[in-house]
């Protein structure tokens, strides 16, 4: 009889274990779901040209001018959220989100653009940095979504090959698109040199470059220098949490568009 006993406690205690995963895997999902819903609506911001064509990598900007950039409503957007300051589109990788940017590092890691709790969070720039992307160094967050959203293809830059098909992405702001050429792509702690915001004198700025253009893990035999303006792609390492994976990016042109 005892041994019935402990049994049945035991067939309990599983089966309350047994749904208990289930309704955790349910809730992820759905929050998964939640999130792509949100910014799938975003979408309708954006507007890509039919002629819309991305620059071939091997031809010059010259031989590039023809291609044709996104529209982004920024108006629309900011009346959703007023912090919303860009979008990044990044085409190796299918990523295109707007950015936002808070009062400190901790809202949009739990909040969408909409400002819904949700953990996919939001494309964020770290609130040291100025929001005209001025800065020598600036800092954009995301996180590492199990299915692929938000910056969860950053890591894909680890193949060269990857790097290779379009080693370009695009910062649009209201009347403007800043072009950046990846430059080093790698995974490191999470006191990385890789961000840092503040550089007090030149000889900072030219050691900042020459350790996250050491730090990388191929030669993308693009060279950076001290009148460079650079920006850095950040997102965690899911099998290391003590680790990040970044992406730099140099500033290659500032580009007038109609809004």
């Amino acid at each position: 009889m005892k041994r019935n006993k402990i049994y049945m406690m035991c067939m309990i205690l599983a089966g309350i274990l047994f749904f208990g995963s289930v309704g955790a895997i349910v809730r992820i999902c759905m929050s998964y779901r939640e999130g792509e819903q949100v910014y799938e609506e975003l979408e309708e911001y954006i507007r890509e040209p039919e002629s819309t064509k991305e620059p071939e990598v091997e031809k010059s900007s010259e031989e590039n001018s023809a291609f044709t950039f996104l529209q982004v409503d920024f108006e629309s957007l900011q009346s959703i959220n007023s912090e919303v300051i860009a979008w990044i589109k990044i085409p190796a990788l299918d990523i295109s989100y707007p950015v936002a940017k808070g009062t400190d590092n901790a809202y949009y890691l739990h909040h969408m653009i909409n400002r819904e709790t949700n953990k996919s969070g939001s494309i964020f720039m770290d609130y040291h940095n100025q929001e005209d992307f001025t800065d020598r160094n600036t800092i954009i967050y995301g996180h590492n979504m199990r299915d692929g959203s938000m910056f969860g293809t950053l890591e894909k830059y680890q193949d060269p090959g990857v790097y290779d098909v379009y080693p370009k992405f695009y910062v649009y702001v209201p009347g403007y698109v800043y072009e950046y050429h990846i430059f080093s792509c790698y995974a490191a702690p999470v006191n990385n040199a890789a961000y840092t915001y503040s550089f007090p004198d030149v000889k900072d700025y030219q050691d900042f470059l020459g350790v996250i253009q050491a730090s990388s893990e191929y030669d993308t035999g693009i060279s950076v220098s001290e009148k460079d303006r650079v920006i850095t792609l950040s997102t965690c390492v899911n099998t290391r949490k003590d680790y990040r994976y970044l992406v730099h990016g140099r500033l290659d042109q500032k580009i007038s568009v109609e809004e």
